[in-house]
């Protein structure tokens, strides 16, 4: 069994991690399993516009999976713990995951891969950008369907895509967004309406008047 970990790539194609998942499950004769984790030590970190986006962009890649007759693992935790234990129950025998440069995806990267090395599981950190890697997953396997595991038969947790208004701290924007070209020319339009971020601009604005005066020059005595 291949485990796929998604991360900032929420797309089934290009995808050079998956791909390279689907390419090693033909060889082996063996499936694959996605999984993505929702950590909370980056939903702290991000707006709740990009959030919404990544919930729309997780719901439509969880609609690619379904119709290619497997799912999307989705679990809440801690990268480290929740990685680990999918890849116990569904007892893959490699993680692949696309590369990440930030300071804190290395963190959780070498933490990961500890847990990992003490199970005695590989792992394999695929270049995004690497060139060589086929364009979607259908150049990678001649049946992508055929290695993708049947999720509900592994018995293993899965949970739904949140709404924005379940996660913590994520209030900017309680509007649903949904991935595509569409949903983006919307957003544009609400923001040159000044609807997007009113709540965020009213806040700006009793910052500013609280706050105005200690940046104001006094008056020479």
């Amino acid at each position: 069994m291949q485990l796929h970990w998604h991360r900032r790539n929420l797309r089934p194609h290009p995808n050079p991690a998956l791909s390279a998942a689907l390419t090693a499950a033909d060889r082996d004769d063996c499936r694959v399993v996605s999984v993505f984790v929702l950590d909370d030590a980056i939903l702290s970190r991000a707006n709740g516009l990009g959030v919404a986006f990544m919930l729309g962009s997780l719901r439509a890649l969880r609609d690619w999976y379904r119709d290619h007759g497997s799912d999307l693992v989705i679990q809440r935790g801690d990268p480290i713990d929740v990685v680990a234990r999918v890849t116990d129950v569904v007892g893959a025998e490699r993680v692949v995951w696309n590369s990440d440069h930030s300071r804190l995806a290395r963190e959780r990267d070498r933490g990961v891969q500890r847990a990992l090395a003490r199970a005695g599981v590989a792992y394999a950190s695929v270049p995004s950008g690497r060139p060589t890697e086929p364009a979607s997953p259908a150049a990678a396997s001649s049946d992508p369907e055929a290695r993708l595991a049947d999720v509900d038969a592994l018995r293993v947790e899965n949970e739904a895509v949140p709404r924005l208004a379940d996660l913590d701290g994520a209030t900017n924007d309680p509007a649903p967004l949904t991935a595509g070209t569409e949903s983006a020319r919307k957003r544009l339009r609400a923001l040159s309406d000044g609807t997007t971020y009113r709540e965020c601009d009213e806040r700006v604005r009793r910052w500013v008047a609280r706050y105005d005066g200690l940046f104001r020059p006094t008056a020479p005595p």
